[in-house]
């Protein structure tokens, strides 16, 4: 059993057959570096947590044109993930999630979720705990990149998430901070 899923299930009070429940309702998917575990314009209707390596969610409008990263999920930062706009309307998603790196993950079906909810309370708030912590962080992460200029972005990234810049390839930093590479790559030698 991977052990931050287990930690964080064992952290709740869950006990160990509670757990192996749980484990058992996952699937364990092995995914290669820039392969895609959900394309746009499908319905995403799983939830994933990262056990190895990391996951970029890139919103997709070919309309006008836009592919830009808006958040990472790694094992140690945000590993619980789906694509939001589909996960909960049931309508077809705008993004994708694309592995950064060589990743396993485990995944959960809507449906097995929402029945075990039902069945259990604690399992209930333990689900809505980690959705909103999720909610939360996705929001604030999407305020920075609205709000702050890319040298405060980077500053930012660098204080509070350096996981990022560390296990991140840069392509996707400047991509997530709406910059080139190459400016990405004069901000870090002046932060």
């Amino acid at each position: 059993m991977p052990d931050t899923l287990t930690d964080l299930l064992q952290n709740a009070n869950f006990p160990p057959e509670t757990i192996g429940k749980i484990f058992e309702a996952g699937k364990w998917i092995k995914v290669k570096n820039q392969e895609k575990l959900v394309s746009a314009h499908t319905v995403c209707d799983k939830l994933y947590f990262v056990l190895k390596g990391g996951f970029m969610c890139r919103f997709i409008d070919e309309e006008l044109e836009v592919e830009r990263t808006i958040n990472f999920y790694l094992q140690d930062l945000h590993p619980f993930m789906s694509c939001v706009d589909s996960f909960f309307s049931e309508t077809k998603t705008q993004c994708e999630l694309v592995a950064i790196a060589h990743s396993e993950v485990i995944e959960f079906q809507k449906k097995d979720l929402e029945t075990y909810m039902f069945e259990d309370m604690d399992f209930f708030r333990f689900y809505y705990r980690l959705l909103t912590t999720a909610f939360q962080e996705e929001n604030d992460f999407k305020m920075k990149i609205i709000a702050y200029p890319s040298e405060k972005l980077y500053g930012y990234l660098s204080t509070h998430y350096p996981v990022i810049i560390q296990r991140v390839p840069n392509k996707y930093i400047a991509e997530f901070m709406g910059i080139s590479p190459e400016w990405l790559s004069k901000l870090k030698h002046r932060v």
